[in-house]
């Protein structure tokens, strides 16, 4: 779990964005289960480091950024993960690349209904359905489209 904080507190120290993102203002951070979609390249893991930059002191054990990219999910489970994170004091788990994980779903529909004082948000893939095709997560996800710049963004950037 060190080795994810680490990289979290790296992450947010070496990770830039020149412009805040509208997407921020837009979403209920209440919500337990939220999903963060957009094109590749769009500004996804920006944005969820830009959330825990913005709402959670750098050293707070509270919110964590993970990729589930990261090797360490070969072997084990989200479920497994969330419950250890949950143990250490964890409430607010940033989950970055959802797609890559097999049956990713399943899985946070579990921890939905087993740690309901942990809240979780995720991004993918612009394509993943999260609704519609998807029976694991109806009802529980509430999610969101991270787009290019709106034209507002734009001028901030260049002004």
């Amino acid at each position: 779990m060190d080795t994810f904080y680490r990289t979290h507190n790296y992450l947010l120290e070496h990770t830039y964005s020149p412009v805040r993102r509208q997407l921020m203002d837009e979403i209920d951070w209440n919500d337990r289960l939220i999903g963060i979609k957009g094109s590749r390249g769009v500004g996804k893991t920006t944005f969820l480091l830009e959330y825990a930059r913005e709402f959670f002191d750098k050293d707070n054990r509270e919110c964590l950024y993970i990729n589930l990219n990261h090797f360490y999910f070969t072997e084990r489970t989200i479920i497994d993960f969330v419950a250890e994170f949950r143990a250490k004091g964890g409430k607010v788990l940033l989950i970055d690349q959802v797609f890559k994980y097999p049956d990713w779903s399943r899985e946070l529909r579990y921890c939905y209904d087993n740690y309901p004082d942990i809240r979780i948000v995720f991004s993918g893939s612009s394509v993943m359905r999260l609704k519609e095709e998807n029976p694991d997560l109806s009802g529980k996800v509430v999610s969101y489209n991270l787009r290019g710049f709106s034209f507002r963004e734009y001028v901030n950037l260049m002004a």
